[in-house]
Formats: C-alpha cells, sequence, structure tokens
C-alpha cells in the first residue's frame, strides 16, 4: 500500500473485485426472487412454493421428521397342528392295544395243479425224424469202429469171412515204402509269379543294352525319355519299392507340403547303407555324383514304360561311392543302383523316392505304389 496516497483514491485490488462481484450477484437474485414473489399468488391451502431446491429438501426433512410412526402389533399366529393318534396316546379315546400271540400251526403246502402235456400237430413226425437220425448216428459210428479195427479182429483166422468174400469189388491195397515220398500235382493249379515274369533274361538284357548303346542321350528334364528307342522296349507292368526285401518301410517325411516349402517325393528311412533298387525296369537317364542341382546330392534318375506310360524315378541323398549304375544302363527290378545315404541338402540318412510324370510334374509316390495294388506297409 502507497502510504502517501488517500485511501478513497487506492485502486480495489483483485479479491476486493470478486467479493464485490459476488455480493452484486447476490443482490441481483435477491432482487429477482422478490420480483418473483410479488407476481405469484399464494392459494390458500395449496402446497408451498420453493425458491430454491435446498429450501425443499429442508421443507420436506421438516415434514418428514413430524410425521408420527406407530408400530402395529404382530398379526402372525402361529399354526397349531393337531395329530389324531391314539395308537401314540396323545389324542382321542382309544388306547392302544397289544394283539395276542397266535398259536403255532404248520403250513400246508398244496402242489399246484399239473396240466395234461399237449402234444402239438406235427408231433409224431418229429420223433420219427430224432428216431432216424439218432440210427444213423449209430450206422455212422459202426462204420468207424470196423475201419478203424485191425484185420485180424474182424476176420477169423482161417481164410475171410463169407460175408466179406461175397463183396464183388475187391480192392488192393499195395505196400508203400517208408522211404518213398509221394507229390501230389494238380495240371489245372498254375503259379502266376509277377516279379518272375517281370525279370529280364541275360539274352534280354544284352538285346536292349545293344539298342540303348546305339543312341545317344538326350536331357534328363524335359518329360520324354532320353532313351526313347529302348524306352518304347522295356513296358512292364510289374512295379515295387525300393526295398522289396523289407516288410516294413520305415517313412519320415511325406509327399507335399511341409515346413519350408513344398516336398515333391517321400522320405523313406530303412537305415543306413541299405541297398536301393529301381520301383520297375527302365534305362538310366541321368547320374549325379554328388553335385545335383537340387541338393539331391549322389542322386540317379531312372526313366521307365509303365503300361506305356512315361514315369521317371528319381533316387536321392545317396551314400557316396555306392552308385552301380551308369547313364544309358538298361536296369532290371533286381539290379542294386546304390545305397542309402546323407549326401547333399539331408538332415539324416535317408532316401528322397520322386516320380515324374510325362508333363514333367511329382506326384506321390507312396499312393500311386498302393493303386498299383502293392502292398506297402510303411510307417
Amino acid at each position: 500500500m502507497d502510504a502517501g496516497r488517500p485511501e478513497e483514491q487506492l485502486a480495489p485490488t483483485r479479491r476486493e473485485l470478486r467479493e464485490r462481484e459476488r455480493a452484486a450477484a447476490a443482490i441481483a437474485v435477491t432482487a429477482n426472487e422478490a420480483r418473483t414473489a410479488a407476481r405469484v399468488t399464494v392459494v390458500e391451502g395449496s402446497a408451498p412454493i420453493y425458491t430454491s431446491r435446498r429450501a425443499m429438501r429442508e421443507a420436506a426433512t421438516r415434514v418428514a421428521q413430524e410425521i408420527s410412526v406407530t408400530i402395529a402389533e404382530p398379526t402372525f399366529t402361529a399354526p397349531i397342528i393337531t395329530v389324531d393318534a391314539p395308537s401314540l396316546g396323545n389324542g382321542g379315546t382309544a388306547t392302544p392295544s397289544v394283539r395276542p400271540a397266535r398259536p403255532f400251526s404248520p403250513r400246508v403246502v398244496h402242489p399246484a395243479p399239473v396240466a395234461p402235456p399237449t402234444r402239438k400237430a406235427g408231433s409224431t413226425r418229429r420223433l420219427a425224424q430224432k428216431i432216424s437220425a439218432g440210427a444213423a448216428l449209430l450206422f455212422i459210428g459202426s462204420l468207424v469202429v470196423v475201419t478203424s479195427l485191425p484185420a485180424q479182429a474182424v476176420q477169423p483166422a482161417i481164410g475171410i469171412d463169407p460175408e466179406v468174400a461175397q463183396i464183388h469189388d475187391v480192392q488192393t491195397l499195395e505196400s508203400v515204402s517208408s522211404e518213398t515220398t509221394t507229390y501230389f500235382s494238380r495240371d489245372d493249379v498254375t503259379v502266376n509269379d509277377q516279379m518272375a515274369a517281370a525279370r529280364m533274361s541275360g539274352g534280354e538284357r544284352a538285346a536292349y543294352q545293344s539298342v540303348a548303346d546305339g543312341e545317344t542321350a538326350g536331357p534328363s528334364y524335359t518329360g520324354d525319355a532320353a532313351f526313347p528307342q529302348v524306352w518304347s522296349m522295356l513296358e512292364t507292368g510289374f512295379v515295387q519299392t525300393p526295398f522289396p526285401s523289407l516288410d516294413q518301410v520305415p517313412m519320415s517325411s511325406q509327399f507335399g507340403y511341409r515346413p519350408g516349402g513344398f516336398h515333391g517325393g517321400s522320405d523313406l528311412t530303412p537305415g543306413l547303407g541299405t541297398d536301393i533298387r529301381p520301383i520297375a525296369n527302365g534305362v538310366v537317364s541321368a547320374v549325379w555324383q554328388g553335385n545335383n542341382p537340387g541338393g539331391g546330392g549322389y542322386a540317379v534318375f531312372i526313366d521307365h514304360n509303365i503300361d506305356g506310360q512315361f514315369v521317371q524315378s528319381w533316387y536321392a541323398h545317396m551314400m557316396p561311392g555306392s552308385i552301380q549304375v551308369e547313364v544309358g544302363q538298361v536296369v532290371d527290378i533286381t539290379d542294386v543302383i546304390g545305397q542309402v545315404g546323407n549326401s547333399g541338402r539331408s538332415t539324416g540318412p535317408h532316401l528322397h523316392l520322386e516320380l515324374k510324370n510325362s508333363e514333367y510334374v511329382s506326384f506321390d509316390p507312396m499312393l500311386w505304389l498302393q493303386t498299383r495294388e502293392m502292398n506297402l506297409e510303411y510307417r
């Protein structure tokens, strides 16, 4: 505060201004309420008029406090249940009584009348059938006993029994030496060995190989036979698994999509070093000595003529140095083309068997072998 200025000339502070504004607002409200009250005419007996919610709440509170509350007397009366039980002794005029014991008397059981059995229609016929069946069994039993006894037991010691001598057709049984072996054969029974029929003889293989040696090897990635002339001569209908001597062929990965992409073949895991044989007769179209461009390592491709259709089989990840065939070689189902290995892009010893059709599209090897009626017991 400036001591040199008179108090009347001092400028009001902000606090003083706010207090003045609140006082002016209160005066305005009061004046507004006065004007409203002046315009309102209150009729005697009507509800009071309140100018604010607070006044309304306070008036309601006063009215509630002035109301007298009277607690009513309980009106519920517990029901009285009356039970009339003379035997228990709390009701009625009758008193319990004890029934005297009855003297013991034996119980007489009368048997139920039994009706005479009724004979159904046809009982006589069934009885005759049973008698006939019994007689037949006795006759058969007598034949068994007679045929099982030695000749000395049924014939007299001297000569032949007169009854036996009356038989016109007499069969003579010749003695059989214990050292003689008898074999039975039937002309109408033939054994169809498909594997034996599919094998090539030495002359056939030599003839086919001479034709293959006269051809120039074509490409192996086109869906056509690399040696078309000899391929057309090697038509066969017999196929097998690469491990025909195994009852079960373990499989670690099937044909189809898997983590990492599409798997075009089936991974068979019979064990490291297991011999691999071709699925059918054919001609070798490619041999890869560890440099297969698809990561198959040591691999062999063989072209087959299956019922006139082109099928190419791949054998990948073979053991280094185990390949026993070369391009242009005619192979038989009994030949060993290599051994199971772990070469190329492989995570363990297995054989990747992949099949291609004439469109050079891979298809499921195991499913195809099953459709060829092969009994595949792989797990």
